[in-house]
């Protein structure tokens, strides 16, 4: 497996608050590869999009929806510079390696 030099912070999705907004899980961290690239993409309402980054980490527990920030926190929100997953992917690698896009 490649080397994973990069911390992240993961707040999934827990629900809807009522007022048309998310709520969100308290945050977890994991290791990581962040690459800032641009990589064509289908969202989950089958829109064709350039990711500005992608994230690989195993053994992540990441949904659609939810925000990542590229580095470590541990506000009970996901802060402004967040970032939305707007796709996922389990690489077959037996490594449970997860790919994650963000536009």
């Amino acid at each position: 497996m490649f080397p994973l030099p990069d911390r992240i912070t993961v707040w999934n999705v827990a629900g809807n608050d009522g007022a048309g907004g998310l709520t969100y899980s308290a945050p977890v961290q994991y290791d990581a590869r962040i690459a800032y690239k641009q990589e064509k993409f289908t969202d989950k309402n089958g829109d064709q999009l350039m990711s500005v980054a992608v994230c690989y980490s195993p053994g992540v527990e990441m949904l659609i929806d939810s925000q990542v920030l590229f580095s470590e926190s541990v506000d009970a929100s996901p802060p402004a510079a967040a970032n939305d997953v707007r796709a996922l992917s389990a690489t077959p690698s037996g490594t449970d390696l997860k790919k994650a896009w963000f536009a």
